[in-house]
Parts: structure tokens; sequence; C-alpha cells
């Protein structure tokens, strides 16, 4: 079968899915559409009268079964019907849609006709007509949201929705029962106001929550103690509506293990990461849009679809052939250990004949250079690099003064040289005897860097790097934290205390706090004193 080819995989049959499809222009990308359900029925067609195909290639009940290469280049799988079926493209969006769970089970409730979750009541909302069975006897609505958790935004400004169309065209009674009520989303406050003007009820209980009896017709009895007057008071419900909790789908997670994408707390396809806001992943040329990446309300998701579509613009101007601050392995040392392959945390790292770097996809981090055994990696374009530090200037001391400690800083370029240098402009009072060592990432930084300095006349060494989550490449702190721990490890049996070594997150705009770090670790390092190695026996 002759493969697909495209520039755009959009993987997704929901409302930001939709949104992203209807709206890419024809003539900025061939897109290749694959969606788990029944599909959006494209019929746009190129401007070009000329084309020989229609714009778009839409394929329904399918799935991604593999993926393979890097931005510009991905190599992907799908399948259908036990049918496998390739596809090459530049890049791909995620914006799979989420999955609801009524939360039937946390109250004790089963569903019936008198008992169901919140999706399925806005399925019915617009078929709903005045002589609906629905609504044969019922009086009385209460709707449960954020008894057991927290409420979500999300669920919350939908319930209210549903409230203020069944006041409106039926005259219902409706209660809500609720605990911590969040409110802070665009609007909610507004809509929160307007169903208490239409007669809404909420009903708020703080310390407690409602006894909650299912009676035989299916109809819903909550018994509670007023927490104002202290009174017990019943509430008989003729429809019950229970909230839900919003989860990625099942395929979401095979997703992110197929693309190897970082996944949040939740299990979205997008790390809790600021350098992922809005759309992207760790991964160059792949993008989570929508309910891919969180819960998010529909003029979110659709914000999300046009963030998408300039994100591809922005991949699509870049040069592919740009080598720049990229690294690259020498074949010839290269023993096929697959460390690299391991640690690289935007999956550049290429498994065929060879092992080989994917220029467009690398970020230039370093840390495949600090960790190869073999020592095979380097920057294009620049010297090769053994780990070695330049000797650290002599320092004599002022008349009266002992000794200057000297200090060797490891600073990430995305953030603690960004606050060196804020520090020098705002004027603060720094170390006479520290240098900077400018690197790419905080992993960057090798057991052979930490060592040659020690070597190079450092009486104390600092890594600095980003806090936790706020580093590009995610593993930054951790693996510079590692390579502290390996050499303490070591430091008694050669004398060297442990607080030479010290490890510090900084954001590029902590220029004050930048200052105050090197200043006490220079006062730590007074206090040992010069350094001084033990002599072997």
């Amino acid at each position: 079968m002759v493969p697909l080819t495209g520039k755009t995989l959009l993987i997704g049959s929901g409302a930001c899915a939709r949104r992203i499809a209807e709206d890419i222009p024809a003539q900025d990308s061939d897109l290749i559409v694959a969606s788990t359900g029944a599909g959006f029925g494209l019929s746009k067609t190129p401007d070009s009268k000329d084309a020989a195909e229609e714009w778009a290639k839409e394929f329904t009940q399918t799935k991604v079964h593999s993926c393979r290469g890097a931005v510009g280049d991905f190599k992907v799988a799908l399948t259908r019907n036990g049918e496998i079926r390739t596809a090459a493209v530049d890049q791909i969006i995620i914006a799979e849609d989420e999955k609801r769970i009524a939360n039937f089970s946390s109250y004790g409730l089963t569903r019936t006709d008198r008992v169901m979750a919140l999706s399925e009541l806005k399925e019915l909302l617009p078929e709903i007509s005045e002589d609906d069975r629905l609504f044969s006897g019922i009086k009385t609505v209460a709707f449960l949201v954020g008894l057991d958790a927290e409420s979500n935004p999300v669920i919350l400004e939908e319930i209210m929705q549903a409230c203020l169309k069944l006041q409106a065209d039926y005259m219902l009674k409706i209660y809500i029962l609720t605990g911590n009520l969040k409110v802070a989303a665009n609007g909610l406050e507004k809509l929160y106001r307007d169903t208490k003007d239409a007669g809404v009820v909420y009903i708020k209980f703080n310390q407690t929550r409602p006894d909650i009896f299912q009676i035989g017709d299916g109809s819903v009895c909550f018994e509670f103690t007023d927490e104002i007057t202290g009174n017990l008071l019943k509430l008989p419900a003729d429809l019950t509506i229970v909230d839900e909790k919003i989860v990625p789908s099942e395929y979401a997670a095979d997703l992110a293990r197929i693309f190897e994408l970082e996944e949040d707390l939740n299990g979205f396809v997008q790390g809790d990461n600021v350098h992922r806001l809005t759309v992207f992943t760790n991964r160059k040329g792949i993008l989570a849009a929508g309910s891919a990446r969180s819960v998010q309300s529909l003029p979110d998701q659709f914000a999300d679809a046009d963030n998408a579509l300039l994100a591809l613009r922005n991949i699509a101007k870049q040069p592919a052939d740009q080598t720049a601050d990229k690294a690259q392995i020498e074949n010839g040392k290269c023993v096929r250990c697959l460390t690299c392959y391991r640690l690289c945390p935007y999956r550049a790292i290429q498994v065929n004949a060879r092992v080989s770097i994917a220029p467009a996809a690398c970020e230039g981090c370093g840390i495949c250079l600090a960790e190869c055994p073999r020592g095979a990696i380097n920057f294009v374009d620049q010297p090769k690099t053994s780990g070695s530090v330049a000797p650290a200037a002599e320092i004599i001391p002022p008349s009266g003064e002992s000794f200057i400690p000297n200090i060797t800083a490891f600073c990430c370029s995305r953030s603690a040289v960004g606050a060196a240098q804020l520090a020098v402009c705002m004027g603060e009072k720094l170390p006479r005897g520290f240098q900077i060592v400018e690197v790419p990432c905080g992993g960057s930084v090798s057991l052979s860097h930490i060592l040659s300095a020690f070597k190079s006349n450092s009486d104390g060494v600092m890594i600095l790097t980003c806090h936790e989550g706020n580093c590009h490449s995610e593993m930054g702190p951790r693996y510079a934290q590692q390579r502290i721990e390996q050499i303490l490890a070591h430091f008694r049996s050669i004398g060297l205390e442990d607080d030479r070594l010290v490890k510090k997150t900084l954001a590029s705009n902590m220029g004050v706090e930048f200052a105050k770090t090197l200043v006490e670790f220079e006062k730590q390092l007074l206090e040992m004193g010069p350094i001084r190695l033990k002599s072997g026996k």
C-alpha cells in the first residue's frame, strides 16, 4: 500500500480537533486526520483548482500504532480493523477528547431514570420538549457537585448552564448541593449570580455531607443538619444529577507511550512545565491541544486550537538544516550502549544501523554529553570538550585578609546566567573570587566538569539550575543532584568537606537571590578555609 504523506497528522475527534481541522488553511498544510470516532466529514478543498488530491485525508475508527523519526520526518503507523497503514508527516497534533466518570459510587447511588450523570442530561436537554416524559411528575431537581472532592470549574459551569435552561423552560425547583464551590474561572462568578437570581438554591456543606437515600422508585432523599440553624432538614428530589470526574482517555495514555511524551500527574499528555505552555510537549513537532493536555472549557479548547495553528506556522518557519548548538555522535567512539537514547528528554536520539541525533529535534541541553560513558558526543561546530574548566585566577588578599575563596559557579544559560546579569545590573555585592561557567542546562554538568573545577584552584563549586518544573529539559536539576551525590560519596576519602559542593535553584529574574546565594557560599568557605587535600598513604 502506498504510504500517506502530509504536513500534519491530527489525532482526535472532539471539539478542539474539529476546530483545528476546520480552520487550518489548505495552502499551509496537507492534513491527515486519524480519529477513533465517526470523524468530521471534512469537505474543504484547496484553493488551487489544479490540485490532484483533496487537502485533507480523514480516517475514522483509526488508532496510532507506532511512531519513529523526529520533527519534519515522523513515520507513523495507523491501524484500522487490523490493517496498518503508514503516514509520513512533518508535525503532529494530539487533540484527543477527555473521558468522564460519573460519581455514582461516591454518593452511594445507582443509575436510574431518576438519577443520571451530568453528561446524560446535557445530551438530553436540546432534545427535550415540553411534553417529554423525562419531566413527567418532576418538580424538584438536585445537582450534586464537589461533595466528594473539590469542584471542577468546567463541571460547575455546565451544571449552572443546565440549571438556567431547566429553570427558564420548565420552572422547576432546583437545588445545588455542593462543598467548596470554585467560581474563579472566567464568567463563573456572573453565572453564579445569574442562577441565584433565577431561583436556584445553593446548599453548601463545609464540615459534613448530607445523608443520601435512594428510594424504591429511583428518586433520592437528602437528609442533613442545617449548619446555621442546627435543624434537621429533608430534601426529596424527583431527579438527581451527579457530577463527573474529567480524566484522560485510555487512548491518551497509549499516545503518551507511543510518542514518548511527558505526562502530568493526572495523565494528560503535557508535562507540568512552564516551557510546555501553551500547546507544546517535550518533543518538538508534537503538540497537545484541548482536553488532551488538561481539563478545559469549550472556549479554552478553541483557544488551544488557535494556538496550535500558530505553533504549526512557527515550526514550519524554522530552517530544517539548522545545526548550531546541536549535539552529534562520533560513530568511531560510540559503542551503542544507548545511554543517550534512554536519557534524552526530547527523544532526539535515533537508533538505526547507527545511533544518531536528529538535529531538528535536539534542543542542545547537553545532558547526553555529560552522561555518555565514552565521551562520544559533542556539540556541532564547537571545540571538543573533556569537561575541563579554566584555572581560577590567583587572588592576592588585601592587607589584613588571609584568604579569598575561589568559587566556580556552573550556571544554566536559561536561568542562573540571566540572574547573574540582573545582579550585576542591580549593583548587588558579589564575591571577589568567583567565576561563572555557562552551561546549556544544569544537567549538562558532568563529573569531569566538577573535578576539573576543584583541580583548577576552586575552593568551592556551585551548580545553579532551574527550579523543578521550570527546567526546559525537565530533568536538569535532578541529574545535577545525582552527580553531586556521586562525588560526595568520595569526598571524605580525599579530605574534602561536603559543603564545598552545592546545588541551588534559581530563575532568571532572581538577581538578588543570586547575589545572596553566592555571598552566603563565600562566608561558608571562609569558615572552612582554603581547600586542603589529604596526601595518600
